[in-house]
């Protein structure tokens, strides 16, 4: 779960570099120079959201909490749904690279040793 952290924040800050070049930018300058609808502006938040989320249930892990397994499972879940609908509608490495990561971490919270790790 930490690299699916890890990316998301690299690409947040490659993606602020590029748009902060001239000094400070507003979030309507945001939505007005890359053409961001303000839908699309609220799934970017959203991404956000999901990844600082993400780092805090990486973060959690060590509590071994029956909650933080589920919790972490739900998550992934949506990542999955996410991952496969960017790779079906439009087949990219990020998008990819998401199912697979998703997928590989839902396989192994599922796993009995895992259920049994988490369940103190």
């Amino acid at each position: 779960m930490w690299i699916q952290v890890a990316l998301p924040l690299l690409g947040f800050l490659v993606l602020s570099l590029f748009l902060n070049l001239n000094g400070t930018i507003s979030v309507d300058d945001v939505i007005g120079n890359i053409g961001l609808s303000p839908f699309l502006f609220i799934l970017f938040i959203l991404g956000i959201a999901t990844t600082v989320l993400t780092g805090v249930l990486a973060a959690s892990y060590s509590s071994r909490k029956r909650w933080v397994r589920i919790a972490a499972l739900v998550v992934e879940g949506f990542m999955i749904l996410d991952g496969g609908y960017g790779f079906v509608s439009g087949a990219s490495l990020g998008s990819l690279l998401n199912l697979v990561l998703a997928g590989v971490v839902v396989f192994q919270l599922s796993r009995p040793v895992a259920v049994a790790w988490f369940d103190r």
